[in-house]
């Protein structure tokens, strides 16, 4: 059986004022497709398998909003950890839950792991990209992940490597399949230049694919004592149990899947995804996806702009409840909510969550 599970329990702080506890980034229209996050997510995953073996992992205080917010699967579906520990947690936790409801055992089952915070446009290459994916997860005891071809030095974003002239594990395949010689952290800008000089560099999507099987042994290589817990989960949830989950899986470390699992596997083989990607991680991001006017602005909620070039303005309640307008900006981004207002230049997008610390540390009830 092949199933999808989307992580969506991010926070999605640097999106505040918009993202909010109750109401983070994967609910909010970032795209200008009309839809949120989370619900282009489920609609790419269901050309892939059914709605009933897609899986939306989160957290306890958005189970109820994800399972309200209509994206037509079912609402038992909605998986929520019992605390917060990162994305090795999340699918140690997905996967014991769906070992438990089917009765399979880790051999019958594969799983591909995608996000909620990503844009990707072009459905069909996507799909057949995941597809190719679930296959070589199936016929390889690897763990298989897509890599995106780079078209910029990104510094935000992890990258793959790719052995030098590595062959294509599938022959005679129009989806290659290829060895990872090594995850790189984000990097400095001179190698990430060096990165996509290289050739062999792919910018790491978040996305994975593994049959459970090969899931429970790797992380035994890797890290024998998250491998445990897997079996123990699953034991407890199979005996309905939910008290002593919830003693297992919060006895795990808080750590992600990369440095839990990825980086210490030998198995690894990536798949390029030849497909538009970008990764929405803050404010500047609405610059690849949406559209802009002849200044270079990206215009949401109808404000009034004069004289502004290459800025973000996002009014939020729209103009007919707040009117917002801009004079004389440049490379700025200003974001209009019903209770907050947030201004800084483009390229410190990534500091807005050092405004949220600030004012969690102030009690202030806008979050």
């Amino acid at each position: 059986m092949k199933v999808i599970v989307i992580m969506a329990g991010g926070a999605g702080e640097r999106f505040w004022p918009l993202s909010r506890i109750n109401h983070p980034k994967q609910l909010l229209t970032l795209t200008g497709s009309g839809q949120s996050l989370l619900e282009e997510a489920v609609e790419r995953s269901m050309a892939i398998v059914p709605p009933a073996n897609i899986y939306v992992a989160t957290s306890k205080h958005l189970q109820k909003a994800i399972q309200d917010a209509g994206l037509g699967i079912p609402s038992e579906n909605v998986i929520a950890e019992p605390c917060k520990r990162n994305t090795a947690g999340c699918l140690i936790y997905a996967a014991a839950t769906i070992l438990a409801r089917t009765n399979l055992s880790p051999e019958e089952v594969t799983m591909g792991v995608l996000t909620a915070d990503q844009r990707i446009p072009d459905t069909v290459p996507f799909v057949d990209t995941v597809c190719a994916a679930l296959e070589a997860a199936e016929a390889n005891p690897a763990l298989v992940t897509i890599g995106i071809q780079p078209v910029r030095p990104e510094t935000g974003y992890g990258y793959i490597e790719v052995a030098q002239n590595a062959p294509s594990m599938v022959k005679d395949s129009k989806i290659p399949l290829f060895p990872v010689a090594s995850f790189r952290e984000k990097p400095r800008p001179e190698d990430a230049a060096k990165y996509i000089a290289s050739g062999r560099f792919y910018w790491n999507s978040g996305m994975f694919f593994w049959r459970l099987s090969t899931f429970q042994n790797e992380f035994g290589k890797a890290n024998p004592v998250m491998a445990e817990t897997l079996e123990d989960l699953t034991d407890a949830l199979m005996g309905n149990a939910p008290e002593r989950a919830d003693r297992i899986f919060d006895a795990l470390p808080n750590i992600s899947i990369d440095y839990a699992l990825m980086e210490k596997a030998r198995n690894v083989m990536v798949i390029p995804g030849n497909f538009i990607w970008d990764d929405v991680g803050s404010w500047d991001a609405l610059d690849r996806t949406f559209s802009k006017d002849n200044s270079g602005n990206v215009r949401v909620g109808d404000p009034v702009l004069l004289d502004c070039s290459d800025s973000i303005v996002y009014n939020a309640p729209g103009q007919r409840k707040i009117a917002v307008s801009a004079v004389g900006l440049k490379d700025m981004i200003v974001v209009v909510s019903d209770d907050a207002v947030l201004v800084l230049p483009k390229d410190r997008a990534q500091e807005v969550r050092n405004v949220v610390v600030t004012l969690r540390d102030r009690g202030a009830t806008q979050l």
